[in-house]
């Protein structure tokens, strides 16, 4: 595409597969990328989410520093009310700005379990996406001239080292979690606070619904903690932990303490325990034993 106005170079490039758009601000030789495209590239295709994700984008004090809209020439064939639009709004950020924009995209269990090629395409991305689009303007490189081979070998290497990382991860998870099993098996039983001995039952209820055994509340409290991240993914429990720790001087402490020392934590939990409950009433009558399982997927 040319834009009429010489001051705006603007071009669409092939970006191992997916088709962004490209401008220069020649006024400033700023090099920027339509915010759509890129989340389109990665893997998000629900408009509303694309929304959200670009305003929170927008409203971020550091990267809406970076952040330009730009009226740029229409694809053919659009138009509103019958009549073709030469030129459209379009919100587009910087390549100085896009790595610590796609950086603060949070990847939750639910999308990694939903869209599991979404993580992957946003790593390449945050590697390579800010020095292709410098290249279609700064080293004057055409999309033709971005060979397949070395995008093909790039993908290879790519593919083996997410694996590796993944695999490290999984192998560092494992022992993390045996060591905080160890650390809450040495940590002094104590006496129920107010909160506490008020969810406890609860807790008792949905045990004996699940049928976990006695003394292995852990399991419980396991799965809890992780449809809770699911229900609200930008709250993170172990920094919750580390603040109560921080706050009152400790090495370790209960996960629920940390909970319960947080107002508004505290409120997200019961809430979330609740409605588990109220879902348990629901579907008491019409669960066999043989189907019942921790939590829904």
């Amino acid at each position: 595409m040319t834009n009429n106005n010489t001051a705006l170079q603007v071009t669409n490039f092939n970006f191992y597969g997916d088709e962004l758009i490209a401008l220069k601000d020649n006024a400033t030789g700023e090099i920027y990328i339509s915010i759509n495209s890129v989340l389109r590239g990665i893997g998000f295709t629900d408009n509303d989410q694309i929304r959200k994700r670009r305003d929170k984008w927008i409203n971020d004090i550091v990267i809406s520093k970076g952040i330009q809209k730009f009226n740029i020439p229409t694809q053919e064939g659009v138009s509103k009310n019958g009549t073709p639009i030469n030129y459209q709004e379009v919100f587009c950020i910087s390549q100085h700005k896009l790595p610590l924009a796609l950086a603060k995209i949070n990847i939750t269990p639910k999308m990694k379990q939903n869209q599991p090629e979404l993580a992957s395409k946003l790593e390449l991305y945050q590697d390579k996406c800010a020095d292709v689009l410098a290249s279609v303007f700064i080293d004057n490189k055409t999309t033709d001239q971005i060979t397949m081979q070395p995008i093909l070998d790039t993908l290879n290497t790519f593919t083996k080292t997410v694996n590796d990382t993944l695999l490290s991860l999984n192998e560092r998870m494992s022992k993390l979690e045996e060591s905080q099993e160890q650390v809450k098996k040495s940590l002094p039983k104590k006496r129920f606070s107010y909160w506490n001995s008020k969810m406890f039952p609860k807790y008792q209820l949905l045990m004996d619904y699940f049928e976990i055994p006695t003394g292995k509340n852990g399991i419980l409290y396991k799965e809890l903690y992780k449809e809770f991240h699911n229900t609200y993914p930008d709250i993170e429990i172990n920094q919750v932990v580390d603040d109560y720790c921080y706050d009152n001087g400790l090495d370790s402490c209960f996960t629920l303490d940390a909970i319960e020392h947080d107002k508004t934590v505290r409120k997200l939990f019961e809430s979330l325990v609740d409605g588990l409950l109220e879902k348990y009433d629901l579907l008491l009558e019409h669960v066999t034993v043989k189907e019942k399982t921790i939590f829904d997927d």
